[in-house]
């Protein structure tokens, strides 16, 4: 029993490594774009909510570009390992799927905002 119980508790650490590795590669790819765009990043943190960072506000279209480079990421380290089938793979494609849907305060509600902004815009 004790064998089982050491076992279980093993894969439940390693499953949470996995995921906290995909979030904080997630992080990795706003803070890459927005070196890549120009854009200071002024911290990084982590809350209840999970990581975060904070950064200089760009144009609409640097803004967009920031804001969907985290959940790319994922789905780059989710084409590069897919053949794997593996937990690391699945908590990309979570991250990735969880962080594009339209839920206030995700990164796929900041992309549609960016992107009215981008259409409302004289010259669009």
């Amino acid at each position: 029993m004790a064998y089982l119980l050491s076992n279980w508790m093993v894969s439940l650490c390693g499953l949470l490594f996995l995921g906290l590795l995909a979030t904080v590669l997630h992080e990795a790819g706003h803070v890459i774009a927005s070196f890549a765009v120009g854009l200071k990043v002024k911290r990084m943190g982590l809350t209840m909510k999970g990581f975060y960072i904070v950064r200089e506000s760009g144009s609409p279209a640097k803004n967009l570009f920031v804001t969907l480079a985290g959940p790319l990421m994922n789905v780059v380290l989710l084409l590069f390992n897919w053949h794997a089938a593996d937990a690391f793979t699945l908590a990309n494609m979570c991250i990735a799927i969880c962080n594009l849907a339209p839920v206030t305060g995700s990164d796929g509600d900041r992309a549609l905002s960016f992107i009215r902004q981008m259409h409302t815009e004289p010259g669009h």
